[in-house]
């Protein structure tokens, strides 16, 4: 997998960590978004709901195919799981 440039913002205690932990930490947490990140398991997590065709799916095509429009359908939603 490709490294990702991202810009994060970390609120540390200036005293309690080094330039050496802080960068080890910001590798871990770009690590753990890179994985999140990914169309599978935004598609295991997330769901759209489709009130218009009474229809609720995971799909990854189709969540993929309602992330990626310009404008929003009505009565179309993007619901996580959680």
């Amino acid at each position: 997998m490709k490294a990702v440039d991202r810009d994060l913002l970390i609120l540390l205690h200036e005293d309690r960590y080094n330039e050496q932990q802080i960068q080890h930490a910001v590798k871990q947490i770009s690590e753990m978004l890179s994985l999140i990140e990914t169309m599978d398991y935004l598609s295991a997590v997330m769901e759209v709901v489709d009130c218009n065709k009474s229809r609720i799916t995971n799909k990854r095509t189709v969540l993929q195919k309602v992330l990626s429009r310009k404008t929003q359908k009505p009565f179309e939603f993007i619901i996580h799981k959680n």
